[in-house]
Formats: C-alpha cells, structure tokens, sequence
C-alpha cells in the first residue's frame, strides 16, 4: 500500500498520515487505528482500523479557513493540515461494505476495516490498495468544478456529498449548518475563487 501511495506522490509524512502537495492543492491520507476503548465499544481488535481523506484546494482551504488557517501545522513540504481541518473531508470503506444510508444521525457507513489475524490483516492491505487504486486517488487529483462546490454550499445539507461510490466510500464538504459562520467562510472563500475566473 505504501508504495502505491509513494508513487503517487504522498512522499510527506509517516506512514499512518501521508500528505501529498502539489502548489497549493493539498491531498490527506490518514491511516487510523482503534483505541483500546474504540475497539472495545465496536467489539473489535485494535488492529482494526479507518482511512480518513482530506483535501485542499486553491481557494478552497484550510490555510485559508479563517476557522483553521492559524492552527494549521507545517512539515518540511509544506503545510500539514489535519484531516478535520480540511474543507474537504472523506472516508475511505472496505470493498464488501453496503451502501451508504442517511439515518437519523445523518450519515451511515461501515467504514471500520475489521483486522483479527494476520491473514486479515493481508486481505484488507489488498482490499484497500484496490479501493485507491480504482476510484480513491482519482477523487484526490480530480479538479473540482468551483461552481458545483459553491451550489452544494448554498444547499441546505450540513455536510453535503461530494462523490459516492456504492460501498459507502465518499468525499463531503465539512461546512457546518446552512447560516453557521464556518459555512459563510466556506461561502466566501469559493465566491473569491469564482470572481478570479478559476477552478480548482
């Protein structure tokens, strides 16, 4: 899995959090393990994990989030902003997972990579280096139409979907609610992006 993502440019970082820049795209891949807790409360080992996705684009950014751009950290490549702060967030879910569901709560996935024994441990290395390799890093270098960006802001969903694939996999936009200032900053930050006449 590594390797694939070397070869693609996430050369900044540890292996459980790789960034890839790219001028002032910022692609997140973050590789997150359970808590002795979390796996207790989802009645699996710690070895089981999720794969969270962030991503920044010109214009669209968290080193530019007045909510988040004095909190960003830097690394030797550039600035290293976590995943929670991007304004571009995503999960990354096993292959054999149901599609997704809005609930009550809003959004249902089976995101958790369920690892046991070291045979699982191989089948979900496989598993997921084919979910990057068939749809999740496109997601990551795809240019994004700014005016869609800005319809899905100006919508009434909190956390509206980017993209989806069928097993629950998929990119949203992390805005807030309708009126909430974090929204109106994302509103902003895209409006400024269209008025130069670019894309991201």
């Amino acid at each position: 899995m590594l390797p694939l993502l070397r070869d693609h440019g996430f050369e900044d970082g540890t292996p459980q959090k790789l960034w890839r820049h790219d001028g002032e795209r910022i692609a997140h891949i973050e590789l997150s393990c359970l808590s002795t807790y979390e796996a207790k409360v989802r009645d699996a080992t710690t070895a089981s994990f999720l794969v969270r996705l962030g991503l920044s684009l010109p214009g669209y950014s968290a080193t530019l989030d007045p909510f988040q751009r004095d909190y960003v950290k830097s690394g030797p490549n550039g600035p290293r902003p976590s995943e929670p702060q991007m304004p571009i967030r995503g999960m990354v879910c096993p292959a054999a997972s149901p599609p997704l569901v809005r609930g009550r709560w809003g959004k249902e996935v089976q995101a958790l990579w369920q690892v046991e024994t070291p045979a699982e441990c191989d089948a979900a290395a496989v598993d997921l280096a084919g979910q990057f390799a068939d749809y999740v890093l496109d997601w990551l270098r795809r240019d994004w139409d700014f005016a869609e960006l800005l319809h899905l802001l100006e919508g009434p969903d909190p956390s509206p979907i980017l993209v989806l694939a069928q097993n629950g996999s998929h990119l949203w936009l992390d805005a807030e609610l309708a009126g909430s200032p974090i929204r109106n900053a994302h509103i902003a930050m895209v409006k400024s992006w269209l008025s130069g006449g670019a894309r991201g």
